[in-house]
C-alpha cells in the first residue's frame, strides 16, 4: 500500500508566509524558509503496524510532508527487520523502524545513521501465554514452547525478563516465525507463549491469552505493577549518503514527522481512526496500540546512554557483530537543526 503527497505549499500556508513574511523564518514546519529541500520526490519505509508507522501516515494523510515541500511515498513492510537489506543495497533511503536496526547495520559496517528518537514502544512488547499451558510465573515457561521473531529487540526482552522475573531463557524453547504467523500457532496450539508487539499481542489476548508481562509491567501474580525492564523505541534513520546530499530534505522529512507526532498526541481518537484505516487494522485496536507509546521527537543524552546499554548487552548476546556506541550511529544535527530544544546530545 502506499501514500502519495502532492507537492509545493498548501494555499493557507502560502498565505500565512505572505502575511508573515520574513518572521516565517522562525516558524517550525516552515520548509521554505529553511531553503528547498534538494530532493521533492523520497520513498519513506516503516513497518505496517501502528507504534512505528503511524507518524510517517499521518504526516502524509494530514499534509505535513507536503507543507515541508516534499513529494513522499510510503512503503510497507511487516517488520522492520526487512529494512537492513534494502538499505544495504540502496533501494531504501530512510525509514522509521526499530531503533536496533540502525544500531545492527553500523555494527555490521554499513554507513547509516540515526536521526531522531520517534515512539517509546516499550509498553507493547508483550508476553502473552496460553490459559491451559498453566504458566503463572516466569518459570513456568522452562520447559515450554515461546513463539518469538527472533530479533535483537525480542531477545532482550526475553532475557531481561527472565532476569527481572526469574526463569532460565535456555530452558525456553524458541520457535521462530513471522509476526503475522504467531496468532495462528496460538490458535493451533503449536506454542504455549508468544512474545510479541501489537497488534499481534492484542489479536492473541482476543482469542483469550493472557498477559505475563510486558517491557514496563508485570501481571505475575505477586509481582504485578510497573516494572520498566526494558526500553524499546522507534526511530527514524537513513543511509549516511542520502542525509550528506540532501540535508534540507532531511531537515524536511523530521520537521514532518515532529508535527505528526504533535498532532496524534493531541488527537488519539482520529489518529486511531486514520492509521487503522490505512493499514486495515481495527480501530479500537490502534487505539489501544497507541495508549500505550509515546510518539515525539527528540534525542536525549539520557537516550543515548541508554542506546549504549542496549548495544552492550547485544554485543554480549552475540546478537550484533561488534560493539558500537551512540557516537558511532546518532546524527543529532538535522533535529538540532529543526528542534534545539529535541536535542540534548552532543
Amino acid at each position: 500500500m502506499m501514500i502519495r503527497t502532492g507537492i509545493g505549499w498548501t494555499r493557507r500556508a502560502m498565505m500565512v508566509m505572505a502575511m508573515l513574511g520574513t518572521a516565517a523564518m522562525a516558524l517550525p514546519g516552515s520548509g521554505a524558509a529553511q531553503g528547498a529541500p534538494e530532493q521533492q520526490n523520497v520513498q519513506l519505509w516503516t513497518t505496517r503496524d501502528a507504534q512505528q508507522g503511524a507518524l510517517p501516515i499521518v504526516a502524509a494523510r494530514q499534509g505535513f510532508f507536503r507543507e515541508n515541500g516534499l513529494n513522499v511515498e510510503l512503503r510497507f513492510v511487516s517488520s522492520g527487520a526487512e529494512i537492513p537489506a534494502g538499505m544495504a543495497g540502496g533501494t531504501i533511503p530512510i525509514a522509521v523502524a526499530a531503533w536496533t536496526n540502525p544500531m545492527a547495520m553500523v555494527a555490521n559496517g554499513l554507513s547509516v545513521r540515526l536521526l531522531a528518537q520517534t515512539t517509546d514502544i516499550s509498553g507493547i512488547l508483550q508476553l502473552v501465554v496460553r490459559p491451559e499451558a498453566n504458566i503463572r510465573t516466569a518459570r513456568d515457561l522452562e520447559g515450554k514452547r515461546l513463539g518469538v521473531t527472533r530479533i535483537p529487540l525480542i531477545v532482550s526482552i526475553l532475557e531481561r525478563g527472565c532476569q527481572a522475573y526469574g526463569c532460565d531463557m535456555n530452558r525456553i524453547t524458541l520457535v521462530n516465525m513471522q509476526p503475522q504467523d504467531l496468532v495462528l500457532a496460538y490458535e493451533r496450539s503449536n506454542v504455549d507463549a508468544v512474545l510479541t508487539w501489537e497488534p499481534w499481542a492484542i489479536y492473541t489476548i482476543q482469542r483469550g491469552g493472557r498477559v505475563l508481562f510486558s517491557a514496563t509491567r508485570s501481571f505475575i501474580p505477586g509481582q504485578e505493577g510497573e516494572r520498566r525492564i526494558d526500553g524499546v523505541y522507534a526511530a527514524v534513520f537513513a543511509r549516511t549518503d542520502f542525509t550528506n546530499r540532501n540535508p534540507r530534505t532531511t531537515q524536511a522529512v523530521l520537521r514532518a514527522l515532529q508535527q505528526a507526532a504533535d498532532w496524534v498526541r493531541a488527537n488519539p481518537g482520529p489518529a486511531a481512526e486514520m492509521v487503522g484505516r490505512e493499514i486495515n487494522i481495527p480501530e479500537d485496536v490502534v487505539r489501544g496500540t497507541l495508549a500505550k507509546v509515546d510518539n515525539r521527537l527528540t534525542m536525549t543524552t539520557e537516550w543515548a546512554r541508554e542506546f549504549d546499554a542496549t548495544a552492550t548487552y547485544l554485543h554480549g548476546l552475540r546478537e550484533l557483530r561488534s560493539s558500537v556506541t551512540h557516537r558511532d550511529v546518532f546524527d543529532p544535527a538535522p533535529l538540532r537543526a529543526i528542534c534545539p530544544s529535541c536535542v540534548t546530545v552532543n
